[in-house]
């Protein structure tokens, strides 16, 4: 067999096989089924919606605060002395009464002068006596009088007024004016060696023990009334147009009401840096099973004045003053008028009655997307 016949005959064997497994392939994919293209269907998303019903609502503001004494004193000393042991003693903790003596400075030496200075006084006024008795003889009843009611272990009664200007003079001249004034100075600075309780309360600090010497200007503690108590706290600036004085609030502990109250002042200025400004309430009607402290923490919902016609909803589905209404099961953009703006909800104004709105944030939410209301 010549070589071209040779190469030939592989030509066509080749073509051959090639033929036939094209022809093997093409029947194996014509067994293949072909899947069908199926269109999605545009089904109604579920939502919760609510029906709108407006009323008269009255805002509440939430507040937490320190609650704080009334009634609160620093205690410096005016006088030199040294702390009194013995007694109720001076010390943190310790309540008083009003009226009681909550420290006393030793006092000995000062009430031996001021006895001495009284003495003195008595053997002046009794020197003019005479005098008077010659040259005013229609005043010596009133000045004898008062020289008996003169004793050094009392404080000096009231000085006689004189009459004409040459009685004054003649009692100036004597030096009994000076000497009257000084010795009622000094009964004055005679009562600075004890300091009397100005109402019912505590001493909360206290920086002398007894025994300790006591200089005058110098600080002794801190005396905090009990029965009275304010809450301090901040109010947003945003909130400050909504409170008025006298707004009742109730104050919380653990969700259970302990007292109520009222709001007493608010201070004039903001906060530049956090933008509030302080609120302080009055405490009342407390609960006989809480003991108020000075210092703790407390809880509290003001009540604002109504308003009218509004409806509350969540934060949350507002959006730049407006939210979704679903009419014919699609979304729609309405306006709304916020009028109270609170922690979680807002009260707002504009709404229908009758109108469905929508009540949770929904992601991708757009105007005209079906939905399938549902207000469970």
């Amino acid at each position: 067999m010549s070589p071209l016949l040779k190469k030939t005959i592989r030509l066509v064997a080749g073509l051959a096989i090639m033929g036939v497994g094209v022809t093997f392939m093409q029947v194996l994919i014509g067994m293949k089924t072909v899947p069908s293209v199926v269109i999605p269907l545009t089904h109604a998303l579920p939502v919760k919606t609510m029906i709108v019903e407006n009323s008269t609502h009255t805002p509440e503001i939430k507040i937490e605060g320190r609650v704080e004494a009334w009634n609160r004193i620093d205690l410096f000393a005016e006088v030199n002395g040294v702390l009194n042991r013995g007694g109720k003693q001076f010390r943190e903790g310790v309540t008083y009464s009003k009226g009681e003596i909550v420290l006393k400075l030793d006092d000995s030496e000062a009430k031996s002068n001021l006895k001495s200075a009284r003495a003195q006084f008595l053997q002046l006024s009794t020197s003019i006596l005479a005098n008077i008795k010659v040259d005013f003889p229609d005043r010596i009843n009133e000045w004898e009088t008062f020289v008996k009611s003169i004793s050094v272990d009392k404080t000096l009664p009231d000085l006689p007024v004189s009459k004409t200007d040459r009685e004054n003079y003649y009692v100036v001249n004597r030096g009994i004016n000076a000497s009257y004034h000084a010795i009622k100075a000094s009964e004055d600075r005679l009562s600075k060696y004890k300091i009397l309780a100005p109402f019912d309360g505590f001493v909360s600090t206290a920086t002398v023990k007894p025994g300790a010497l006591v200089r005058a200007g110098q600080p002794l503690g801190t005396f905090v009334g009990s029965g009275e108590y304010e809450v301090q706290t901040s109010i947003s600036s945003e909130l400050l147009a909504y409170l008025t004085i006298g707004h009742l609030v109730e104050f919380y502990i653990d969700s259970v009401q302990v007292s109520s109250g009222h709001l007493d002042r608010i201070s004039s200025n903001v906060n530049p840096k956090t933008q509030s400004a302080t609120a302080y309430f009055k405490i009342q009607n407390v609960s006989a099973d809480l003991k108020l402290r000075d210092g703790m923490y407390i809880a509290g919902t003001v009540f604002v004045d109504e308003i009218d016609n509004c409806i509350e909803i969540p934060t949350t589905i507002i959006d730049n003053g407006t939210i979704y209404s679903v009419v014919g099961g699609e979304l729609q953009h309405i306006k709304v008028n916020v009028v109270f703006e609170s922690f979680g909800t807002v009260l707002v104004s504009g709404l229908p009655n009758g109108t469905a709105i929508l009540t949770e944030q929904i992601s991708d939410a757009y105007s005209g997307m079906k939905v399938n209301p549902s207000s469970k």
